[in-house]
């Protein structure tokens, strides 16, 4: 089988993950530039057809991507996909073995996610004192604080609140239909004060609509705001508000997350909430929560393992 039949594949193994399972279009893009760097190694090396490759071939590529600088999780990840791409052809019957099945990529460091602290929640949530120059145009520190009190509400990821529709919330019962990852749908509180932010917006947002959207978050000309709109307004809004850390929409959900672990300790409520579908996703912030606590130790206890400045 040569290679052109392995590009006839890839477009196979695309559409089965983009249109039957139903993977994200992030995801889609993700795992293909992951098989385009497969595709080009075994280019490079003429390897020129599926029966040439074997286990050796992904170890090989594995340390490939190791000596190019590229970081263990990015490795781990090509070998996701790898492994993914595997099945579909043993499913199909094109193979009889999984080539990456047994391929560990090398180990890396757990990277904790950023976090806001609650004096950085409060600068934000304030909106009367904002820098001047930010803001010139009242509307949208409102459409702004309505975009964060929501991340920070709810924990959604970026691409849910981008897509999120009047017609998703159910102000009566103070609650948001979500769709996540996969298109599953699942539904998670909103707090008083993002439903207060959300009515605000919503008594400027009729000024801007040229059409009968039912988006939720649209910009000055009337259609809906991007992802990267959503981004780059949160960081306008941190620096107005006089946070110093940059602010992300996931730093956000990180955030809320945390909190509501420290608050509650029930990391399966927590789990349902993020719409994780393994809990071990949700178990790093358990392990952000004992960090965070070992600091406040270190800071406040008199016998911590700190060493005392000597008088």
């Amino acid at each position: 089988m040569s290679n052109s039949s392995l590009l006839s594949l890839y477009k196979d193994y695309f559409y089965h993950i983009g249109k039957i399972v139903n993977y994200s279009q992030n995801t889609v893009l993700s795992y293909k530039r992951d098989l385009d760097a497969f595709y080009l190694y075994l280019k490079k090396n003429e390897i020129e057809n599926l029966k040439s490759i074997d286990e050796k071939t992904i170890r090989d590529f594995v340390s490939h991507l190791h000596r190019r600088g590229i970081k263990p999780r990015s490795i781990k990840r090509h070998l996701s996909c790898l492994r993914s791409f595997f099945n579909f052809l043993i499913k199909n019957n094109i193979i009889k073995k999984n080539f990456a099945e047994n391929i560990r990529s090398p180990k890396s460091e757990k990277n904790l996610p950023e976090i806001l602290q609650h004096e950085d929640i409060n600068l934000l949530a304030d909106s009367k004192n904002k820098k001047n120059g930010y803001y010139k145009n009242k509307d949208l520190l409102i459409r702004d604080a309505a975009i964060f009190e929501l991340f920070y509400s709810s924990g959604l990821r970026l691409s849910e609140l981008s897509n999120i529709k009047f017609s998703n919330i159910n102000f009566k019962e103070s609650l948001l239909r979500v769709t996540g990852k996969g298109k599953k749908t699942r539904i998670v509180p909103i707090g008083s004060k993002a439903l207060e932010a959300i009515k605000s917006w919503n008594n400027v947002r009729k000024n801007y609509l040229r059409d009968s959207t039912d988006y939720l978050f649209i910009g000055l000309r009337g259609s809906a705001l991007s992802s990267r709109n959503i981004q780059l307004r949160m960081g306008i809004l941190a620096k107005a508000s006089g946070v110093e850390q940059k602010l992300y929409p996931h730093k956000l959900r990180h955030t809320v997350a945390t909190h509501l672990l420290e608050s509650s300790g029930n990391i399966r409520a927590v789990q349902e909430f993020l719409g994780h579908e393994n809990i071990s996703t949700t178990q790093i912030y358990t392990h952000l929560d004992n960090q965070y606590l070992m600091t406040v130790y270190d800071k406040v206890h008199p016998r911590s393992k700190k060493k005392l400045k000597k008088e």
